[in-house]
């Protein structure tokens, strides 16, 4: 009786809301939204019979974006192997549909478990994991993940050479057109790492703070912001994705990264946000042009004293162990290196798993 309460609440404000769509939604409509996608989840784990014990773990994070707040709620749940995870989606959708057009659920299937995605207004608003309870489908899908990804790469060889010969999912982030970045890339492929371009991108206080060759600058038009883009793509064979270096100012132009992004959409690329601005558009801009996207979550050597990398560290490892994932961006330096082979041990004793970037873009 609930949901159907909620559904017929739901049609009669989604027909309004779609008579009035050519109004945007004022954050009260929008905080409503997001308080009524809450309702339609709880109703729906309850349709299937889920008990409390077996939502595994359950976070809300406070999110701020374009005048809107919300809690962003992340949940993992046990259900049993024989209940198919297309009845599980389809009446997620289906119930979700009744919201009207602000209100999307995108799903995908990854080793062995369901992850379904709701946004309103294009901002991601639930995130829910369904992992069946067989036990070896249930370690593997709850094992938390670090990536670590290496930037500046390309320049001096000695260091990239040592993390060639780790056996370790490191990913090379190369910057184009310095000495070592075509053959340090074909290199890290041949053994079976992941590489990805470490973009150059205007800073604040540009020209006075260099950001190398190849950099792409908010005066360029599409033309130009192309042409450049494809020349650094190309100075960097076997890429993944795309991460940007530095770019404090171009970072914060959204006319200027939706151009890049449709580009690296185009491609087949992916995109890391170093969150090198706080007033970064990537995530938004990414989202609106369907680029996979994630932020970085912390850089593990702000300074090359040892200590305090590992520390950093250890923040790495509690973020992975609290939300199931986590990005760690990293220098080569002799310090960091040191850190690393001290501190990777330890995080497999914590059974997290080290992957490459591409294993938590999902």
């Amino acid at each position: 009786y609930l949901l159907s309460f909620l559904l017929g609440v739901l049609l009669t404000f989604g027909g309004y809301t779609y008579l009035m769509r050519e109004k945007p939604l004022s954050p009260e409509d929008f905080s409503r939204k997001v308080f009524l996608v809450d309702q339609i989840i709880q109703s729906q784990l309850d349709e299937i019979g889920i008990p409390k014990k077996n939502i595994l773990f359950h976070q809300s994070l406070l999110k701020k974006e374009g005048g809107l707040a919300w809690k962003q709620s992340s949940m993992k749940v046990q259900v049993l192997s024989s209940l198919p995870f297309s009845l599980i989606e389809g009446n997620f959708k289906r119930s979700l549909s009744a919201l009207g057009k602000p209100v999307s659920i995108q799903s995908s299937q990854i080793t062995e478990s369901l992850h379904l995605e709701v946004k309103v207004l294009d901002r991601v608003t639930h995130q829910l994991t369904f992992i069946p309870s067989s036990p070896s489908a249930l370690k593997t899908a709850l094992r938390p993940k670090i990536a670590i990804v290496i930037d500046d790469l390309g320049g001096e060889n000695k260091i990239s050479q040592e993390l060639l010969r780790w056996n370790l999912p490191l990913t090379f982030s190369i910057l184009p057109f310095l000495p070592h970045s075509e053959t340090l890339a074909k290199e890290a492929h041949r053994k079976g790492k992941e590489v990805i371009l470490h973009l150059p991108m205007e800073p604040r206080g540009y020209p006075q703070t260099k950001a190398g060759e190849g950099v792409l600058l908010e005066e360029m038009d599409e033309s130009r912001l192309l042409r450049q883009l494809s020349k650094d793509i190309e100075a960097v064979p076997y890429i993944k994705g795309v991460s940007n270096h530095m770019g404090s100012r171009l970072m914060e132009d959204p006319e200027k990264i939706r151009i890049v992004f449709s580009e690296l959409k185009r491609r087949g690329l992916f995109f890391l946000d170093s969150r090198t601005t706080p007033q970064t558009v990537g995530l938004q801009v990414a989202q609106s042009v369907g680029l996979r996207v994630k932020e970085r979550s912390l850089f593990i050597d702000h300074s090359s004293d040892e200590e305090e990398i590992k520390q950093r560290l250890e923040r790495l490892i509690q973020f992975s162990l609290s939300t199931g994932k986590a990005i760690g961006i990293g220098h080569p330096h002799p310090s960091t290196l040191k850190s690393l082979k001290e501190m990777i041990p330890k995080m497999k004793e914590k059974g997290i798993e080290l992957v490459p970037l591409s294993a938590v873009m999902e």
